[in-house]
């Protein structure tokens, strides 16, 4: 098919509103950030302990484990957007109880609240934004999940230290409105309504999804589409069926193997107590300051990523960003290992703990970071991906929690550089990883990386092999 022939601006809007989702998670992510130094002050409308601090840091990836299990459960049933939609009331729902809250326990319950819709939209996207992208796309709009986190993250670093805390609450409450106001227009997933027998519907989504030039064009992605279908449905998706056959075994280690990796290069750690890390460093440069500017460079890598990921292929990036995320850590982790453990005078070197920690953030956030996530659209076919994405989603929180906590728990014990010692170690076995269990997806369409996980197509090239063989052996 003439692909130049099909307008792809309808799927990239699709995609920007559809993470809208996801930018209003960042900004519950990025908010305890500059408003926990305030609610801790002597003056705080609601006073807080640094224990009650903590549980208010936390309760949103504790409200998020749950809401990953409800996803695999309502997404095959309301469908990709209806599910998706939904995810935007908590988030409003949390951010009215943080405005009137007058005791840490209303805080405990709004962040919980807003974790149900974090999580939702984690499961969600990824399945939609896969099956909505042609392949030369896809990479691209992938890229935008974690993007726009990063980009909400942002918002909430940049706006909270120069207002109020009602007016930080009442900014952030404006990115679900936003969301739900944009994406509620947006067609569901055809591959979904396909598997729901409402091929009319499933016809008038691909229209709206591809402008096409022809009606050839538009029967020949039908029947694609068709085929993907009858293939993955022909027996219904349970949980147990991850594991039934070669190729959805193959995506849960990947998928699996992927979020390992990503967690415990130590992303969940750093990004909560990125201010405390960088103070060591005594630099001219405040640690808050530094923040918002690592926000600013983690959204332009965001960027870079959705513009490499379909050019460069996944593979690339994966291997490249792991790399150089395990040396920078490994930087930082020596760092440490002087200053507090050697005890030599570091003075004047702060810039290299700096240097190390803002290009870590800045280079996962160009790799493994968005690809971990991105991918999960990709490896899984259609009866099973509710509950793969679901599982997989699931698996990334326990371990970001685990590795938040141990984080404290080894720093206080063996020095903050075993901490990173451990971080970097992880990225270097991670590429081992990669580079035997990673396929590339770049260019393929989403039953090809089936028949490819499935190993059909080397078995196919094995027998055609084996019949020009047995022709020539029969000429000669």
């Amino acid at each position: 098919m003439n692909k130049s022939r099909i307008k792809w601006w309808p799927q990239y809007l699709a995609a920007i509103t559809a993470t809208l989702c996801l930018a209003a998670a960042g900004t519950q992510i990025g908010w305890t950030s500059p408003i926990l130094p305030k609610l801790k002050s002597p003056n705080s409308r609601v006073p807080l302990t640094s224990d009650d601090a903590s549980w208010i840091a936390s309760f949103s990836l504790l409200g998020s484990i749950p809401s990953i299990i409800l996803s695999g459960f309502i997404v095959d049933r309301l469908g990709r957007k209806t599910s998706l939609l939904i995810s935007g009331i908590p988030h409003i729902i949390s951010w009215i109880l943080i405005i009137v809250a007058w005791n840490p326990y209303v805080l405990y319950l709004s962040r919980f609240i807003g974790g149900i819709g974090l999580g939702i939209g984690y499961v969600i996207c990824p399945m939609y934004i896969g099956e909505i992208a042609d392949k030369e796309i896809r990479g691209s709009l992938g890229s935008f999940i974690k993007l726009m986190v990063t980009f909400g993250e942002l918002y909430a670093h940049a706006i909270g230290p120069f207002v109020s805390y009602e007016c930080l609450a009442y900014s952030c409450a404006v990115m679900p409105v936003i969301f739900l106001l944009t994406f509620g227009w947006m067609p569901e997933s055809p591959y979904y309504l396909l598997m729901k027998n409402r091929e009319d519907k499933a016809i008038n989504s691909l229209k709206r999804l591809k402008r096409y030039a022809t009606e050839d064009q538009l029967e020949e992605d039908m029947e694609q589409m068709q085929k993907t279908m009858i293939k993955d449905l022909s027996d219904r998706g349970y949980i147990w069926d991850l594991f039934n056959t070669k190729g959805n075994r193959r995506a849960m280690l990947i998928s699996f193997g992927l979020q390992l990796i990503l967690q415990f290069s130590g992303l969940a750690a750093i990004e909560s107590y990125t201010q405390e890390i960088l103070e060591e460093g005594d630099t001219n440069l405040s640690a808050a300051v530094a923040v918002i500017i690592l926000s600013v460079l983690q959204l332009v890598a965001g960027v870079g990523a959705a513009a490499l990921v379909d050019k460069l292929g996944r593979r690339p990036l994966l291997l490249i960003s792991t790399f150089l995320g395990g040396l920078s850590l490994t930087v930082a982790g020596t760092f440490y290992l002087l200053k507090l453990y050697m005890l030599v005078d570091m003075t004047g070197f702060g810039w290299v703990l700096y240097a190390s920690i803002i290009f870590y953030e800045l280079i996962i956030a160009l790799g493994l970071n968005p690809l971990a996530y991105m991918m999960l659209g990709e490896l899984f076919p259609t009866n099973v991906k509710g509950a793969a994405v679901s599982a997989a989603n699931l698996w990334a929180s326990l371990l970001a929690f685990f590795v938040s906590k141990m984080y404290q728990v080894i720093s206080d014990f063996y020095g903050v550089y075993t901490s990173f010692g451990w971080f970097a170690i992880s990225c270097f076995l991670g590429i081992i990883f990669i580079l035997f269990m990673v396929p590339e997806t770049k260019g393929k369409t989403l039953l090809e990386i089936q028949e490819e996980l499935n190993c059909k197509r080397k078995q196919e090239r094995k027998i055609n092999k084996n019949k020009q063989e047995a022709h020539v052996s029969t000429i000669g």
